[in-house]
């Protein structure tokens, strides 16, 4: 939730540009675009209440519109801008009042007094933001106090600065301070906007902020009581030490001295979130190295070829470490049938002495054929059920007829199957018949039976069914397979980390002492595979074949190579912009805990997350990260050292470990209403703001870094 309160949407004076024009289409189209969602129209002596209202009317469902006015004041011989921003409950006074003050002036010539513009304005329940120091033209700190000492509340004088950076260094010495966007062309506001400042807290009116001005603790109670918050008992020193903590669907921190327990209470916290069905652990900085987290050795890695689109040629790799040669009918036995004579009287009387073989195999081959395309369309018949992104495509009813024309299919197909597995069956019992029927007529004949075949039909299916087989095993070690990058991290500025598992299938060629085996087998056996494999392919119509394919049998190891996924080996490395990459341990922690934060969960426990990474790494990339889960609504609880996690977050709640005389102390609170209460004792508040520049690592800068977030 940003707020702008400083926008031109006007020119009204002779040196402001065309572009800071808007009209209210343009306005609202552009605002809706942003996260800004508190914005004050601030024209230079210049208020049009027909244009506020055409404006707040557009965006009125996303964006409060506040009417201010940015005045030229003439104190102490010096010019000044100052705004004056009115409660929009006052906007038809607020206009009354400009048309007063500015009724036949000249807005680049007019210039108010600071005692005028509190008489004309205050009534209106006003703040008054100011130009200051390095926003020019400025008032000093004179005219301010000037100001502070004529209205009501000098909680209500804001110091505009330049940037966020000025913004930040005001508040960390004690001064109320803001910056706006100051537009001088409409189109570069939606980059302009990211750089304005958050509201931590949600801001519903102009009365809320005002009482945020003041720290009104019942306010800030009020809105935090509206955020999800659990409480939590816990114990981690023992049953001397209970704590009662407020932890929110938010940013939770916990700091204090080295040694005061607070990775215990992170502990703590886990097991206790643990006991009521969440599964959490903390994250330790530094308790692992990026090359264990992603098992860069390949520790229990396991692939298959399968996962790939490869055929793993099971069927195929079982055939041929099996395969025998196909004898061809000789033509001695032709003649010893030819050659004899029937001396049985009994067998001269056959009138049915040779019957042949009918041929099996086409029979086989349409039984495989329809078995092919029934499992092809029960496949794209699960499919349509599968996927739900079919239902979002596809009507409903042409679906359910889909899947019912393809239920008669496979009812079709199936009954097809039947008959082409009874047509095989009865083929080969017939085949049986025939051979036992000759062999019974060999008998009574006393005549050796005649060959059924020659028995070349045999001997070339053989080796074509080798072929094809040694063909798709070929096919399938010679695949490639695309290497699998998973994200790490983010290494800043050096660019994202990448995770890169490279897989080869063992070919014959394949020589890499970087990549291992994938499966528990030697390269050796993997590699004669393969060799053996191809000088099959290369005999597998030469009188060699046997011996090549024996040459297979006899590899050491060789029952351990069943399919293709035996064949695997694979290597893992890091890489950087295509590069092979080491990253060192500081690159580790940034990895690891970028990883630890994008992971989807409901609740975070980090411990030290600034351990070995670099000021510009935790605030650039780290500390957005957190903000986002909070908006997210995620529990994040972060034990730290650092200001820029524990203070440029902004956390809804600080957990502050005191160790004071020997005692330990437990105190809680935010930096809204700028307090740390004891949970246990009545010892006395502490500043949360002091506390936190004085045990936080880098506190003073980041708190003169704090503009960008308004929450002082």
């Amino acid at each position: 939730m940003k707020i702008d309160i400083h926008v031109h949407t006007k020119k009204v004076k002779t040196g402001d540009a065309d572009t800071r024009n808007v009209t209210a289409d343009r306005f609202n189209e552009i605002i809706r675009s942003t996260e800004v969602r508190i914005l004050a129209i601030t024209n230079h002596n210049h208020f049009d209440i027909d244009q506020y209202k055409e404006i707040s009317d557009s965006v009125k469902d996303v964006c409060q519109i506040w009417p201010g006015i940015e005045l030229d004041i003439q104190e102490n011989s010096k010019r000044a801008h100052l705004l004056v921003i009115a409660n929009p409950k006052n906007v038809e006074a607020f206009n009354q009042r400009c048309e007063s003050i500015l009724a036949g002036q000249n807005p680049n010539t007019f210039a108010i007094s600071i005692a005028a513009t509190v008489e004309n304005f205050e009534d209106l329940d006003c703040i008054y933001i100011a130009h200051y120091m390095n926003k020019t033209p400025n008032l000093g700190d004179v005219e301010l106090g000037v100001l502070s000492a004529l209205i009501s509340n000098p909680k209500r004088v804001i110091k505009e600065a330049a940037n966020s950076i000025s913004a930040g260094i005001f508040i960390s010495h004690g001064h109320n301070s803001i910056y706006g966007s100051d537009i001088q062309d409409w189109n570069d506001y939606e980059v302009l906007s990211q750089g304005l400042p958050d509201l931590r807290l949600p801001v519903d009116s102009f009365e809320q902020f005002c009482l945020l001005l003041d720290k009104n603790e019942a306010t800030i109670n009020t809105i935090l009581q509206k955020k999800t918050c659990d409480k939590v008992t816990i114990a981690p020193f023992g049953a001397g030490e209970i704590m009662n903590l407020d932890i929110y669907n938010d940013i939770n921190i916990l700091f204090g001295s080295k040694g005061t327990g607070k990775t215990d209470i992170l502990k703590s916290l886990s097991a206790y979130y643990n006991s009521i069905g969440y599964t959490t652990s903390v994250y330790m900085s530094n308790d692992r190295h990026v090359n264990d987290v992603f098992n860069l050795r390949g520790q229990n890695f396991n692939a298959d070829v399968s996962d790939f689109g490869v055929d793993e040629c099971v069927t195929e790799i079982e055939f041929i470490k099996t395969a025998t040669e196909v004898a061809i009918t000789s033509l001695g036995k032709y003649r010893q049938h030819f050659s004899g004579e029937e001396t049985n009287k009994i067998s001269q009387k056959l009138k049915i002495k040779t019957i042949n073989h009918i041929d099996e195999a086409g029979a086989a081959r349409a039984l495989d054929e329809v078995s092919r395309i029934l499992q092809e369309f029960k496949a794209f018949k699960e499919f349509l059920s599968d996927n739900t992104l079919v239902g979002d495509l596809i009507e409903k009813e042409l679906i359910e007829e889909l899947i019912d024309v393809l239920e008669r299919i496979l009812l079709s197909l199936k009954v097809k199957i039947d008959n082409q597995f009874l047509e095989a069956s009865s083929l080969k019992l017939l085949n049986q018949i025939v051979s036992i029927f000759n062999q019974e007529i060999a008998k009574k004949t006393g005549i050796p039976q005649k060959p059924t075949g020659t028995g070349f039909i045999d001997y070339a299916r053989n080796r074509i069914k080798i072929e094809q087989n040694i063909r798709k095993i070929n096919l399938a070690i010679n695949t490639s397979i695309a290497s699998i990058e998973d994200y790490a991290g983010d290494l800043g500025e050096k660019g994202k980390l990448y995770c890169k598992t490279s897989l080869m299938i063992q070919n014959g060629s394949f020589v890499n002492g970087a990549y291992e085996t994938v499966k528990n087998i030697n390269k050796t056996p993997q590699k004669d595979f393969a060799n053996n494999i191809i000088s099959i392919s290369r005999h597998v119509y030469s009188n060699e074949l046997f011996e090549k394919i024996a040459d297979l049998k006899h590899i050491d190891g060789i029952e351990h190579i069943r399919n293709i996924s035996d064949l695997l080996q694979f290597n893992r490395v890091f890489v950087l912009n295509g590069n092979l990459y080491n990253p060192s341990n500081g690159e580790s922690s940034m990895i690891l805990l970028h990883k630890e934060l994008t992971e989807d969960k409901e609740i975070y426990l980090i411990d030290e997350p600034e351990k070995s990474l670099g000021n510009d790494y935790i605030n650039d990339v780290i500390v957005p990260i957190i903000k986002e889960k909070a908006l997210l609504g995620k529990k994040v609880i972060i034990a730290t050292h650092d200001a820029n996690i524990a203070v440029r977050t902004l956390p809804y709640n600080s957990i502050y470990r005191l160790r004071e005389n020997g005692l330990y102390y437990t105190m809680t609170g935010n930096p809204f209403f700028n307090k740390l209460k004891c949970i246990n004792t009545s010892r006395a508040e502490l500043d949360w703001k002091e506390i936190s520049m004085k045990t936080l690592e880098g506190g003073k800068s980041a708190f003169g870094e704090r503009g960008k977030i308004y929450g002082n």
